[in-house]
């Protein structure tokens, strides 16, 4: 999307990454996030291993710490270790941070091997340390970016860094399956390799980080200044006090209630498969590769939930989708824990990791959409808390609950048993929590629902046939479901900024967006704009005028604004009918509603959603232009009044399409005015946006 897709348009990634010194971060931090996937892998496995001999409940309580102590320290840290990370020299600190996570994590095997009996209690000491040191990294990280791309590039970096942080969770889950499946092989060749307690996935993931700090040395960083501000106590809230602002700022409507509920519901659903996930891929005797394997298939389902959300079903209520999505990943969660096949399981993950992404991705959307601008960050930090705390508590509890369920046998009948262990349990139990939840946040984000069909099944079936309900298929290809904002005003106020502005606007927040003028949009248009603002061309009759404009509209109606209308899309004009009106209508004193009826049948009887008139006086908006360059403009200040006095009438005719705004505002607050008055009118957005991405943030590493 635009800039509204996960990493924007290929070309924009490819321009960012061309710059050498940003290529050159971007894979260092690829390669740090790499190790941090490969880590919270690998010390999960051996923690079990290491106590394989221990009861169950001892098992489960080790993983219990090990994902504590992986997760926990991003969460309730953060804060105090970016404010004294911003005292420190970002390159070192960078170098230094990844050094020393590789030393740590290589030490992991080696004590294992030297001092098994200490092995588990320095497994979690030095994850703790190595978590430590990575909130020191974090921040270095995120600050050095500004400093390495232009400012108009910066949110693809940005875009570009989420993709190193998760898009390396599903190759590190390859990664960690392919190494487990050759462990024996590579015993057979180097004896040492047999143990388990020589994880060669953790010498692997040390190496990832001794290459990145080599990377990151190399890079020519500006001299960092420290500033009072960055000093200052409680710059970064943490994330209960974030969760607590957020949700006094946005309020308790139903809307934000259920997509709160919602995506809580799918986070804890993952964080559940993350902490319960090795035991019970244990259970089913697949072992260190059947972990990999599921939590791969855990994030590839939420890649794809977050890539394919905006696009599945574009008939079908958001807030319906969101739903059903997070239904999807609370059904598929407890079937996992049920079902005692491994390939079923992965599967299961999968789809629990597709609603997953469908739910963050519209729920973010919708959020997006329905809060006012000035809340929107508020909104955004509150699901973006709750989601991490949810994966945190998910990932915590799911062990130790099922430590303390045990492992259950039920007679089904004669010699027939059903073997229920601890984790499938605690795996079924989270399913049926979060599928109350994904119907609470169904009820809740449907109260009031302006877009809702006559019916969910009569809707769904319809959006699955690519219909509206009520609305015969041959009708279809006709139906406008986009948005049409057209700009008015005078020479001079600005129209041509706000269309820029609200084009960049709505593509961030994840719609398809066309951007055009009148006249001079089309080929046609283009040669009869020549004609029409050519200063030579004087001898142009009145009337003559008013049908080059009329065809120039006629010809941009049919090519370009119906055929995106009926895609979905928002299309903003720079000028339309109205100016028409005003300038050969009141301007040239032609008969207003001739013109409106020639007009009428030209554009198809097509009126905008929306027409946002920028009134400026004359004398204002000549001056801004710094001398007539067009025929239009080289018009007498009488001739412009009267244009402005046609505009005023028409916004007074109709007042409930017309938003009319002095141009003499700053451009920003205009923006956010023409914003306010536009988001009631907006359809489905079409594409993911950042925050969507962003919202998936729960996870290890805080952004």
């Amino acid at each position: 999307m635009s800039r509204s897709a996960p990493l924007g348009a290929p070309a924009e990634a490819q321009n960012v990454l061309a710059i050498t010194p940003f290529r050159r971060l971007w894979i260092s931090l690829s390669l740090s996030s790499l190790g941090d996937w490969l880590s919270l892998l690998a010390l999960v496995s051996l923690a079990a291993i290491f106590t394989a001999e221990s009861s169950t409940l001892v098992q489960y309580l080790a993983v219990t710490g090990v994902v504590a102590v992986k997760l926990a320290p991003s969460v309730l840290l953060s804060p105090l270790a970016g404010a004294v990370a911003d005292r420190l020299d970002r390159r070192w600190t960078m170098v230094g941070g990844d050094v020393l996570r590789g030393l740590l994590y290589a030490s992991i095997p080696v004590v294992g091997l030297l001092a098994s009996g200490f092995a588990l209690q320095w497994l979690l000491i030095a994850s703790l340390l190595a978590e430590i040191t990575a909130l020191f990294w974090t921040p270095a990280r995120d600050a050095t970016i500004p400093s390495l791309v232009p400012k108009r590039m910066l949110g693809q970096a940005n875009r570009l860094t989420l993709l190193a942080t998760y898009g390396a969770a599903p190759v590190a889950a390859l990664l960690f399956a392919v190494l487990a499946s050759v462990s024996n092989l590579l015993g057979a060749l180097v004896p040492s390799m047999a143990n388990p307690e020589a994880d060669v996935s953790l010498y692997l993931n040390a190496l990832t980080f001794f290459v990145a700090a080599i990377v990151v040395a190399g890079l020519p960083l500006p001299k960092h200044t420290v500033s009072r501000d960055s000093l200052s106590p409680g710059r970064d809230a943490n994330i209960l006090s974030a969760v607590l602002a957020g949700r006094t700022a946005v309020g308790g409507g139903p809307l934000v209630r259920g997509v709160v509920t919602g995506l809580a519901a799918t986070a804890a659903a993952g964080g559940l498969v993350l902490g319960a996930g090795r035991p019970h891929v244990e259970d089913l005797g697949a072992g260190n590769a059947g972990f990999g394997v599921l939590v791969a298939a855990l994030f590839l389902g939420l890649g794809l939930g977050l890539v394919s959300g905006p696009r599945i079903l574009k008939q079908f209520s958001r807030r319906r989708l969101l739903g059903l999505a997070a239904v999807l990943a609370a059904l598929a969660l407890l079937f996992t824990g049920a079902i005692a096949d491994m390939v079923l399981s992965a599967v299961l993950v999968l789809l629990l990791g597709l609603g997953a992404g469908l739910a963050w991705v519209t729920g973010t959307s919708l959020i997006g959409v329905e809060v006012e601008e000035d809340q929107r960050d508020a909104a955004f930090a509150l699901l973006h808390g709750t989601g991490r705390l949810a994966v945190l508590l998910g990932a915590v509890l799911a062990p130790l609950a099922a430590g303390f369920a045990g492992d259950h046998e039920i007679p089904l009948g004669g010699p027939i048993t059903y073997d229920l262990h601890g984790s499938g349990l605690v795996l079924m139990a989270g399913g049926l929590v979060a599928l109350v939840a994904a119907v609470v946040a169904y009820t809740q984000a449907n109260r009031e629902d302006p877009e809702a069909g006559p019916g969910l099944l009569p809707e769904l079936f319809a959006a699955l046939r690519g219909v509206t309900p009520g609305v015969e298929e041959e009708e279809e290809d006709s139906r406008i479901t986009g948005a049409f904002i057209v700009i008015e005003g005078g020479e001079g106020a600005g129209k041509s900024t706000q269309v820029r502005e609200l084009t960049v606007w709505l593509r961030d927040q994840g719609f398809e967006v066309v951007g055009t003028r009148q006249p001079g949009a089309t080929k046609l248009g283009m040669r009869l704009r020549g004609i029409l603002l050519d200063r030579e061309n004087s001898h142009i009759t009145d009337r003559a005028e008013v049908l080059l404009y009329t065809a120039d509209k006629a010809d941009h109606v049919e090519q370009e604004i119906l055929p995106a209308l009926r895609r979905g899309a928002v299309v903003i004009s720079d000028r339309y009918v109205d100016s028409l009106l005003a300038y050969q209508g009141a301007g040239r004193s032609l008969a207003v509603d001739e013109i409106r009826t020639i007009s009428s049948w030209a554009t198809q009887g097509l009126v905008p959603d929306l027409t946002v008139l920028l009134d400026v006086r004359p004398e204002d908006g000549l001056s801004r232009l710094g001398g007539p360059a067009d025929r239009i403009e080289s018009e007498s200040v009488d001739f412009h009044n009267r244009v402005r006095r046609g505009f005023r009438a028409l916004a007074e005719e109709d007042p409930d399409r017309y938003l009319v705004l002095d141009a003499r505002e700053p451009q920003e607050r205009i923006t956010r005015e023409i914003q306010r008055r536009m988001r009631p009118l907006l359809p489905d957005p079409v594409d993911s946006s950042s925050e969507a991405v962003t919202g998936m943030i729960p996870v290890i590493r805080p952004e």
